[in-house]
Order: C-alpha cells, then sequence, then structure tokens
C-alpha cells in the first residue's frame, strides 16, 4: 500500500529532506511546492494523504510558508491532510501541536525519528484505501485488483481496462468515472488515456510517449497532463 504525499518547503533543506522521504517506497511525492499559493492549489487539487510543512526561522513574510496555510485549508476542507511539521527551531513545536499537527520533526531529519513516523501513520491507516475495483458489463461483475491494471482507454462513453494477464475488459462508463476511483498511483496522461505509473518503464519528452509493461506498451501523452508526467518522473528517478 502507497500514501501520497505533498512536501511544501522553500528553504534550503528541500533537497536533503527529500532524499530522507523517498527512501521509504510506501509514501509516494505528488507535488513539491515552494509558495504558499502552489501548496493550497495542489493539496485541493491532489488531495494528499500526508503534507510536510517546513516553517524555518529565517523565513520572511514574502516567503508566505507558515502555519496560516492550515488556517486556509480549513475553508475548503472539512477534513485535513495528515500536517507534519518540519522545523529548525523546537520553539515551533508548541504552535504545531495547538493546531492540531499529527507530527512534528527537527531539520535536518533525523532518519531514525522520521522513520519512527512514518512507521507510526502506516500503522494507523492499514484500511485507508480499497485495492479493488468493480467493473461491471452488461451484468456481469469482474472485481480486478487495482495494482493488475496497467492502463485504461478511453473509447467513446466506454473505458477498456488492459490488465497485466493480457486480458481487456470494457465497462459501460466514462474514463472520468474511473479515474476518481482509482488510487492515487493511477494518473492521467492524455484525454484518452490513464496509466498505473508502477508498470512505466521509459519516457520520451521529445517524442512525447509514455512506455509501460518493458517497453511493449506505447501511449502518447499530452501537454495538457505534463505535470502528471513531471511527477512520474520525479517519483521514479
Amino acid at each position: 500500500m502507497q500514501f501520497s504525499y505533498i512536501l511544501i518547503d522553500s528553504s534550503d533543506y528541500l533537497e536533503s529532506t527529500l532524499e530522507h522521504i523517498k527512501e521509504y517506497d510506501d509514501f509516494l511525492c505528488v507535488a513539491i511546492c515552494k509558495t504558499r499559493k502552489d501548496a493550497i492549489n495542489k493539496i485541493l487539487e491532489l488531495k494528499p494523504n500526508v503534507v510536510f510543512l517546513t516553517i524555518t526561522s529565517t523565513a520572511t513574510a514574502s516567503d508566505s510558508i507558515s502555519f496560516s496555510i492550515l488556517s486556509e485549508l480549513h475553508e475548503f476542507l472539512d477534513e485535513l491532510p495528515t500536517i507534519i511539521v518540519l522545523s529548525d527551531v523546537k520553539e515551533a513545536a508548541y504552535e504545531a501541536y495547538q493546531r492540531g499537527v499529527s507530527g512534528y520533526l527537527l531539520i535536518p531529519v533525523d532518519s531514525n525519528e522520521l522513520r519512527k513516523c512514518l512507521m507510526r501513520y502506516q500503522k494507523t491507516h492499514k484500511a485507508l484505501y480499497k485495492d479493488t475495483i468493480s467493473i461491471k458489463s452488461n451484468g456481469d461483475y469482474n472485481f480486478i485488483r487495482s495494482s493488475e491494471i496497467i492502463y485504461l482507454k478511453a473509447d467513446n462513453n466506454t473505458t477498456d481496462f488492459y490488465l497485466k494477464s493480457g486480458k481487456v475488459i470494457s465497462a459501460y462508463k466514462t474514463l472520468k468515472h474511473f479515474e476518481k476511483l482509482l488510487p492515487f498511483y493511477f494518473f492521467r496522461i492524455h484525454h484518452g488515456y490513464v496509466i498505473n505509473i508502477q508498470y512505466v518503464s521509459r519516457i520520451n519528452l521529445g517524442k512525447s510517449s509514455c512506455y509501460l509493461q518493458n517497453n511493449e506498451i506505447i501511449l502518447p501523452f499530452s501537454r495538457t497532463y505534463k505535470t502528471n508526467i513531471d511527477t512520474i518522473i520525479l517519483r521514479i528517478s
């Protein structure tokens, strides 16, 4: 099981923090934000499971990354994602917990403390996602594990599911409908395709092509979804 996260960080610690978190394969980075505006937009758009919020003692007013981000999110969300605050001063811990955050880590990040924090999260969120999707076609119900789906293809008002086994299952609902039901490791790369990034083996930016299943499947991606392609590359690399 994987969990999605966003890292909000405009400090010099960004790269080292990201490297520490990337050591844990169960956590998938879906965005890195360096400004308040971008952070708010990405959280509302991507709905991550976890948000790492970096607040440093050297931050200036122009950075706009502060605890007030949490107040603004409460205006739009009934329930906030799990918030883990990263800071270079211990004094920030008091305000962090007053605001109901789930974790607090000093930066530079200590690997052992990060491990305990993430393991604690995993333990309490084991049942966060259903791993099976129901596909109905003419009274025939197929119950498919999400991890077995390589990609989905839109075909007018129907959707074709291409499975690891080589089987193709068609459903009489739109790609947009299924996109909302799939786990976060599925990304739309084209108006006609949603892919499981676990099967991505190559991406060619020059040819606007995405290769799946050991380069056996080649799908185009469009400029509209270039941000999703960038996120996929960030995670895999």
